[in-house]
Formats: structure tokens, C-alpha cells, sequence
């Protein structure tokens, strides 16, 4: 199997990942999008740690 270790960065705290080459783009794009979720929830709402942030995020993607 063609696989690739990389980092990606989710609540800035980096994670190493080893994946299929061809799923690289689609892991970025999730790691960037949970990050824009987690700005727009720090930006919007009270909150005492990331985690209540990561909580919030998951929240909104398995429910809509």
C-alpha cells in the first residue's frame, strides 16, 4: 500500500498520521474545517477549554 506519514494540526495541537497518499487532501481538509469550526465557536461562545470547543464541533457534525 502507497502510505504517507503527515502532521495535521486540530485545536493547535499536532497530530502525526500515517494514511493512503490519496486520502492526504480530503485529511487536510477535514483537520482546516474543524479548526474553522472551533474559531467560529471561540469567537462566538463562552468556553473553559478546547475541549469544550472539540465537544461543540462534534456535536454539530454528527447531529446535522
Amino acid at each position: 500500500m502507497d502510505e504517507l506519514t503527515i502532521s495535521v494540526t486540530i485545536a493547535d495541537r499536532p497530530y502525526r498520521l500515517t494514511i493512503k497518499r490519496s486520502e492526504e487532501e480530503i485529511v487536510r481538509k477535514a483537520a482546516d474545517e474543524i479548526n474553522k469550526n472551533i474559531k467560529h465557536y471561540s469567537d462566538n461562545y463562552a468556553f473553559n477549554d478546547r475541549q469544550d470547543l472539540l465537544a461543540m464541533v462534534a456535536l454539530e457534525k454528527t447531529s446535522g
